[in-house]
């Protein structure tokens, strides 16, 4: 069957507002200023947000990360791994932490300028799977990711762990209307396909050589049904056997191979 891909079927007008960041409060120092683990902090030392650095233990690369923050000038003590786990609260934190800048979001025209297809998630509320959709994204040529404002993981710490750094790494949107944040996707010439259990077209099939946006929804809802009429086309991800659905985080990582494939 040849590749395949429809008209767009709505034409909406909408007003082109950008997309909209968030400042997370920068106040008294808690737990959500920190990340942990040395990826996540080579990651926030690299993108310039690593305002102080705390380890413990002699492991080389933990080592070879305090003598790259020293020589950046960024302050660094010796801790025990108790305290260290005293600040994470439950996490692991490899024997590394790191005091972060708030997590600054792009705006929705930046992830839409670059190259590569934008991942869009509608719904996504585990953090953990968050973060493995990011670093999916950013190792398989992701322009960036959007996520809604409201009803959605946002990217904490949590998720910059899980997305083992990638998340300092890679831009992604905070938009309060993601089915406007898709029309913009379109003005902005980009095609929008949504992944759904009875999309018409196979993933096999579809077309990934233009600019696109990839649409996820939770795995228990899926995408919402006015997401859902944004999309261009829906796309199935054949499986070999019948089974409900996949992790979102697995989905993604698959529609990102088909387009690293197909290029």
């Amino acid at each position: 069957m040849g590749r395949q891909r429809h008209r767009r079927r709505s034409s909406y007008s909408h007003g082109r507002g950008p997309g909209s960041g968030s400042t997370k409060h920068q106040g008294c120092l808690s737990v959500s200023d920190w990340v942990f683990g040395a990826n996540a902090v080579r990651s926030a030392l690299e993108a310039g947000r690593l305002k102080r650095l705390l380890h413990a233990g002699d492991q080389a690369r933990i080592q070879r990360l305090v003598a790259d923050s020293q020589a950046a000038s960024i302050p660094c003590e010796s801790t025990s791994h108790r305290q260290l786990d005293r600040l994470a609260k439950g996490r692991r934190s490899q024997g590394v932490a790191g005091e972060v800048t708030p997590y600054a979001y792009a705006s929705l025209e930046e992830v839409l300028a670059g190259a590569g297809p934008v991942i869009a998630l509608d719904g996504i509320e585990d953090v953990g799977n968050l973060g493995a959709i990011l670093r999916s994204a950013y190792a398989l040529g992701a322009a960036g990711v959007i996520i809604p404002k409201d009803g959605a993981a946002s990217v904490t710490p949590q998720a910059e762990r899980a997305s083992a750094g990638a998340a300092s790494q890679l831009p992604v949107a905070r938009v309060v209307n993601l089915s406007r944040a898709l029309e913009q996707a379109k003005a902005s010439g980009r095609w929008v396909y949504g992944a759904a259990m009875d999309g018409e077209t196979s993933l096999d099939d579809l077309d990934l050589s233009e600019a696109c946006v990839l649409v996820l929804g939770s795995e228990g809802r899926g995408m919402r049904k006015k997401v859902c009429s944004r999309c261009d086309l829906l796309f199935h991800i054949p499986m070999e056997r019948s089974f409900e659905s996949l992790n979102v985080s697995v989905s993604a990582a698959l529609v990102l191979d088909a387009w690293r494939r197909s290029q």
